[in-house]
């Protein structure tokens, strides 16, 4: 006789029980694996839109750095540079970042005003008439009373959208100047393609009316897409300024997709910022770990089923948990790196920029003098006269040298000067006492910046007075890592402030190449300059 548990209706009301318990287990096991992949999905998404915003952030940001340092570079030239030179200065600066086209300054000097429209060429810019919207504008921004540290403005023009901007009036003695940007919006965005090539999204901006600045589908750019009610979700993000999402049908895309929207996108203007992530971009990624999850479901029973879930649980909390630490030390890093590099950037362009203009300096001034002194040498002594030329050339020859760097060499430095200063001492004769030099055989061969020793004898010749009875006296010697120049001081009250330009490139370059120092001062009646001496490795 057979068993009651034997009989084939008990063996089958046992394995259907076994069998309910089993999907029981999976559809419990499956909710809860959902709802983790529903969190991970999410997460995923954040660190898609993460990204496209990092990167629409730094291309503004990096659009208006050259508005920016052209607006603090101003006070720091002369009041009565020349146009050519300012338009140099400013053009270089204004148009520094490739997708700027257009730029615009206004210079009031007294009663005469400059409008000055760039237009950047190939490799090059040039200047051209302003056109008649930005004069416009330009004068309403000339009129206001207060104003930011930045203007803008969206115009609608017959080509496109253009984005107008303008920094606050900067004051300079009697010379008042504005400058600004002139951006077309259309080109901007086809200058965008290039930018975050690979990534599975797509991002386009709103201002605070809602008309459209840029979008993958160029009709739209200088279209109104939202209109701004009080209960439209976009109207919430910027009067909260929380960032939302939803699930809409994309016109562009023509698909699903997860649609975010971050205010402030650049500080001080009130945009925002919406990415679109297609639906499918986060199921393909889950779609895997989801069938897995099923099929484990189905072989296991109740207790490993269990365990699994325990420990998928606290893997999945732990793994979220070093997703976000290492994303977060990656944006430091990045972030760290970036404004490490925009540093580095701008000290050599600065020590570039006044090295460039102590050329310029060198060039007219001195030379017209050593022309006057060679002319009375041709009389009065030939054979010094060629002497005197020669040097001459070589002097020049050394100023229109290409250092890229920035640093030269003491030995080349050391050849230069004394160049340098035989065409002084034939101009001076006895006012200027002949060079006192003692250098270390060390210091040749290390390097310094380009044309500094003759930067300080200049300046030594510049600000004190020479005559028989008061003999200007210059040394230069080696003292521990570095060169001293040093001169006797007997000031003229004549010489008006240079504004330490000399100096001031000195530092730069020093500042650019490690925490080297320039030192300077009086000590013991005498006007000393340290420099230090650098062995730099390629």
């Amino acid at each position: 006789m057979k068993l009651a548990i034997q009989k084939p209706r008990y063996l089958m009301a046992i394995g259907f029980t076994i069998f309910l318990f089993i999907a029981g287990i999976i559809l419990f096991t499956g909710h809860l694996v959902e709802k983790r992949l529903t969190k991970i999905a999410a997460f995923s998404g954040v660190n898609v839109y993460r990204q496209k915003v990092n990167v629409f952030r730094y291309e503004f940001n990096n659009l208006l750095k050259g508005t920016q340092i052209a607006a603090n570079l101003f006070p720091k030239l002369s009041e009565d540079i020349s146009e050519k030179s300012l338009n140099q200065s400013l053009g270089t600066l204004l148009l520094s970042d490739e997708k700027v086209r257009q730029a615009w300054y206004v210079r009031i000097k007294g009663k005469d005003t400059s409008f000055v429209y760039l237009l950047r060429k190939v490799n090059t810019f040039q200047k051209s008439a302003m056109p008649g919207y930005v004069k416009v504008w330009v004068r309403k921004q000339l009129l206001l009373k207060t104003a930011g540290s930045l203007n803008t403005e969206m115009i609608n023009v017959a080509d496109s959208l253009h984005w107008l901007t303008a920094t606050n009036k900067r004051q300079q003695g009697n010379t008042l100047l504005l400058m600004g940007l002139d951006i077309n919006l259309k080109d901007l965005q086809r200058s965008f393609y290039d930018v975050d090539a690979t990534g599975i999204s797509y991002a386009f901006i709103v201002d605070e009316t809602g008309l459209c600045i840029t979008n993958p589908n160029e009709k739209l750019i200088g279209q109104r897409l939202y209109e701004m009610k009080p209960d439209a979700m976009i109207s919430q993000v910027i009067a909260d300024g929380n960032i939302r999402n939803e699930v809409v049908m994309s016109d562009y895309l023509k698909l699903p997709v997860t649609r975010y929207y971050i205010p402030d996108l650049i500080k001080g203007l009130n945009w925002t910022i919406i990415v679109d992530i297609p639906g499918f971009v986060l199921d393909e990624d889950l779609a895997a770990v989801r069938s897995y999850s099923i099929y484990m479901g189905l072989i296991a029973v109740a207790v490993i089923l269990t365990l699994i879930w325990l420990y998928q649980r606290r893997w999945q909390k732990e793994f979220l948990l070093r997703r976000e630490v290492e994303i977060h030390r990656q944006e430091l890093s990045m972030e760290k790196q970036m404004l490490n590099t925009i540093a580095e950037r701008q000290q050599k362009e600065n020590a570039l920029l006044q090295l460039g203009k102590l050329k310029e300096k060198v060039n007219p001034h001195f030379l017209f003098n050593s022309l006057s002194s060679l002319n009375a040498l041709i009389v009065q002594d030939p054979d010094l006269a060629k002497s005197f030329v020669v040097k001459l050339s070589r002097v020049y020859r050394y100023v229109l040298e290409s250092y890229p760097n920035g640093l030269a060499t003491v030995a080349e430095e050391l050849r230069f000067m004394n160049e340098y200063f035989f065409l002084l001492k034939i101009r001076f004769g006895e006012a200027l006492q002949p060079l006192d030099l003692d250098l270390s055989e060390e210091h040749l061969q290390g390097k310094i910046p380009f044309m500094s020793l003759q930067t300080l004898i200049e300046n030594a010749v510049k600000h004190n007075v020479l005559s028989k009875s008061k003999p200007l006296k210059i040394r230069i010697e080696s003292r521990d890592d570095g060169i001293v120049v040093s001169n006797n001081l007997q000031l003229r009250p004549d010489v008006r402030d240079s504004g330490k330009q000399g100096l001031n490139y000195l530092q730069s370059t020093y500042a650019y190449f490690g925490n080297e120092q320039l030192k300077y001062g009086i000590e013991a009646g005498q006007y000393q300059v340290y420099l230090p001496v650098l062995y730099l490795t390629e």
